[in-house]
């Protein structure tokens, strides 16, 4: 039986990437259905080539002393008829001769899977390209701003940003560039649903570990980043390698690499510091660069007692406290500042 659809087979293989195998495989289930469907029969093969040319149905029958279920049962007489040296208990196969009619319905068939299943294998073969994009960040195309949400576009896929996952403060341009960190991917009915959020911790990881070598390479790691979106976010960083400077790494030379974090981060201020498992250094690291002069721990309480010059309290503390407050976030500790008089 030609069916006629090697250029639509080839056509799909090639331009959408969906092998002709896996399609061959779906038509062939689907006239098993039809068959069924059509004629009653319970247990049927299907053998289709690849070219769609050839198109033979098996029907098989459970070798039985006495039939009750002629649709699932042959008696052993007629099955000899088929095979003669089967027995019973076996299942005997036997190739139909298939009526004109059906062989149209099969054609059909064949013409209606493709179409019903084009989008289906496409959404699939889409969704195993993004899927990787997971927890990565990725470079979007903005189309569209409304109050709501911004329309982006990554690779062919087109998702939305909520307004409330961008950086307060900043604007958006059609046809501009834009990083965001792919939170999920959902594989739903209308296909791949790319998730994006620039708000998350996540995407400071990503940007630095794109933007410094020896983070990629493991050299330098990142232990802690705590964030206030558009504001400040603090980075603790250290080094697994004697003599490299983890923050001075960060920073780069005359602060090449910390002005390319800043520009994608527009008005967000970043402090990168060096992390310590002594919590008094670190805590001193979280503060900076305002002057600490003494630290008191209360271990119980897991508060630190602060004392800093009085001309010193108010960077300390931060505008609106922000750099006090973000301090206690990285290293775990309540802080109370105190100014020494």
């Amino acid at each position: 039986m030609n069916l006629n659809l090697l250029e639509a087979l080839d056509a799909l293989e090639r331009d959408k990437g969906i092998s002709r195998d896996s399609l061959v495989d779906i038509i062939a289930k689907s006239i098993k259905s039809a068959y069924k469907k059509n004629y009653g029969a319970k247990n049927v093969e299907i053998e289709i080539d690849k070219n769609l040319t050839k198109l033979n149905v098996y029907q098989l029958w459970k070798v039985v002393e006495t039939v009750e279920n002629p649709k699932e049962e042959i008696s052993l007489e007629e099955a000899k008829k088929i095979n003669p040296k089967i027995e019973i208990g076996e299942m005997v196969r036997k190739k139909i001769n298939l009526k004109k009619d059906f062989r149209r319905v099969a054609a059909q068939t064949a013409k209606q899977v493709i179409l019903q299943n084009l989008k289906e294998l496409e959404k699939k073969n889409l969704f195993d390209k993004y899927v990787a994009l997971k927890n990565r960040i990725s470079t979007a195309e903005i189309i569209k701003v409304s109050d709501e949400y911004i329309d982006i576009r990554i690779g062919k896929l087109e998702t939305k940003l909520p307004m409330k996952e961008t950086i307060p403060g900043e604007t958006f341009k059609s046809g501009e560039l834009v990083k965001v960190y792919i939170k999920n991917i959902q594989n739903t009915s209308k296909g791949p649903k790319i998730m994006v959020s620039r708000t998350v911790p996540e995407l400071i990881t990503e940007l630095l570990s794109s933007i410094v070598p020896e983070i990629e390479e493991g050299i330098i790691k990142i232990v802690k980043i705590v964030r206030e979106p558009g504001i400040r976010t603090k980075v603790a960083v250290v080094s697994s390698m004697p003599g490299v400077d983890p923050v001075g790494a960060c920073i780069g030379e005359k602060g090449s690499r910390i002005s390319e974090l800043l520009k994608e981060l527009k008005n967000e201020k970043v402090d990168i510091i060096e992390y310590s498992e002594d919590p008094k250094i670190f805590i001193k690291h979280a503060l900076a660069p305002a002057e600490v002069k003494n630290i008191i721990l209360n271990e119980d309480e897991k508060t630190a007692f602060v004392y800093v010059p009085e001309n010193q309290l108010s960077l300390a503390v931060g505008k609106g406290g922000q750099t006090a407050r973000l301090a206690a976030k990285i290293t775990g500790w309540k802080i109370d500042i105190h100014s020494l008089k």
